[in-house]
């Protein structure tokens, strides 16, 4: 992965090349990029590897230990990925963060594809991988497993397969249509925002309306809704299940605050790179012209799959409390278009090789010290405000929660889906969950549809210090209950947590569903 040079025009520098030596070039550039991502995964898998699990991968293996069409927080395919990762690989952090790893090398690889797609030289199509490979969000994102990495490659899939539309017209890009849009849907619910954006450009331009009629259209919607079947089933056998769950959260606690949005956007070109989100944001601006939309339909299929995401996301910011990662997807068709937007689709930027270094190195330095800092903590930040804080002391916590229990002859317990989770995950038993107060989760879910069991004799219970009211955890047990050790100031997870020992927990009450 190359910088200096990458965007320089080099058909306009050779004159006019023939077929066979463009050919050649793209498959020596092609070649570049798949060692580059094949030593960039491997480093990836070795920082997967030696790092544990977040308490949001920790809960999605959970799910995978319950395999179903649905889950409260998210669709199933997360869970799906897991159960296979680690079927392969064992109950390993490397076994769940398997297929998030081919994600993060197959999404550059596509996007690659996408900007040869829309006229860009190879070293530029190369920029545009070795951006999204190298951005923040999009590497960390490539480790951490999360919904994110199964939509990322799911929407990255949905840009390629239409732009192969512009060229041939094949059923067989339709159905891949289909079957990416079903994908994403299936992996989180920033899926549905498909809809709207491929209903926008299928009617917002020329090239799009010619094709609202024909099988093919009619052979992709069938794909995604069949995919998407399942899921929908099941969500409307609970509630709304992940939808409604996703909505009352967007919806909850909404109040103007200009600052939170200015912090947001601030956020957004961290994550992504200073100048690669400069450009992004650029794009956003221009790519809805109607000579775009007419002229250059690929480019505004970019546009209408990306922009409308991102200024939502924006938008909301300024209303609600937004995590960096919502609009991620968004940059998947941003990045692709820079080429174009600096070759005099909207500019021509002097020295492009030198701004594309530039823009690169500022995206893998930021995604480097955000790595390095997971490994061996040198930032000042407060374990409150650090994201990477998240990766470390569980499996500690673990061992002398397991060698306490051991010790009390009691069960393992804990409130919260976080720390039951880690705890299931590094202790390899059973922990008893109780209800938390500031959210419901999956666990709520499946203590409602579990039949009554009594509790367990005596549990050694972990308590958040951050539970507000009461603190005591075992009202309603059936012997005394006692608190062993309070938490403390010092930068150990396990003095995070308030340790009680209790005669029994009682069992949840069963709600009508």
């Amino acid at each position: 992965m190359t910088a200096g040079g990458v965007w320089q025009d080099s058909a306009a520098s050779m004159g006019n090349p023939s077929p066979i030596a463009d050919d050649r070039r793209r498959r020596r550039t092609e070649l570049l990029l798949l060692s580059g991502l094949a030593v960039l995964t491997a480093l990836r898998a070795w920082f997967a590897a030696g790092t544990e699990l977040t308490p949001d991968e920790a809960y999605y293996w959970t799910w995978a230990q319950e395999p179903a069409a649905g889950y409260l927080d998210h669709p199933p395919l997360v869970a799906w990925l897991i159960r296979l990762g680690t079927l392969l690989l064992g109950n390993s952090a490397l076994g769940v963060r398997l297929f998030s790893l081919v994600s993060g090398a197959l999404v550059p690889w596509i996007l690659f594809r996408v900007g040869l797609q829309i006229s860009a030289t190879p070293r530029q199509a190369l920029g545009v991988a070795s951006l999204a490979a190298l951005s923040p969000i999009l590497s960390v994102g490539a480790v951490v497993h999360t919904p994110d990495a199964a939509l990322a490659l799911a929407w990255s899939g949905v840009l390629w397969a239409g732009l192969r539309l512009f060229h041939r017209d094949r059923l067989r890009d339709w159905l891949l249509l289909g079957v990416a849009v079903g994908l994403a849907i299936l992996a989180k619910g920033t899926g549905w925002a498909l809809l709207p954006s491929l209903l926008l450009f299928f009617t917002g331009c020329l090239a799009g309306r010619s094709r609202l009629s024909g099988a093919g259209l009619l052979l992709a919607i069938g794909a995604a809704l069949l995919i998407a079947f399942p899921n929908a089933v099941w969500n409307s056998r609970h509630q709304g299940g992940a939808f409604a769950f996703q909505l009352s959260h967007v919806l909850a606690g909404m109040s103007p605050s200009p600052l939170q949005g200015l912090a947001f956007l601030g956020g957004q070109a961290g994550v992504v790179g200073p100048l690669a989100w400069l450009g992004a944001v650029l794009f956003v601006a221009v790519g809805w012209r109607t000579r775009i939309r007419n002229s250059r339909p690929e480019v505004f299929w970019l546009w209408a799959l990306s922009a409308p995401l991102l200024v939502f996301v924006a938008g909301l910011a300024f209303v609600h409390k937004v995590e960096a990662n919502w609009p991620a997807v968004a940059y998947l068709g941003l990045l692709p278009a820079l080429p174009w937007l600096f070759s005099g689709g909207a500019w021509y930027l002097r020295r492009k090789g030198l701004w594309f270094a530039l823009a690169l190195g500022l995206s893998a330095g930021l995604t480097l010290v955000i790595h390095l800092h997971a490994l061996l903590p040198f930032l000042p930040l407060d374990p409150e405000r650090d994201p990477t804080a998240r990766l470390r002391g569980w499996r500690e916590l673990a061992a002398e929660a397991s060698a306490d229990a051991q010790d009390l002859g009691a069960v393992l317990g804990a409130e919260g889906y976080a720390a039951v989770s880690e705890l299931r995950f590094y202790a390899h038993d059973t922990v008893v969950y109780q209800p938390s107060a500031a959210r419901v989760s999956q666990f709520d879910l499946w203590e409602r549809e579990l039949p009554p069991r009594p509790p367990p004799q005596r549990v050694l219970f972990l308590q958040p210090v951050a539970t507000q009211g009461d603190p005591t955890p075992c009202k309603g047990a059936p012997e005394r209950w006692q608190l062993i050790k309070e938490p403390g100031e010092r930068p150990r997870r396990a003095t995070a947590y308030r340790w009680w020992v209790c005669g029994g927990l009682p069992a949840p009450e069963k709600e009508s569903r």
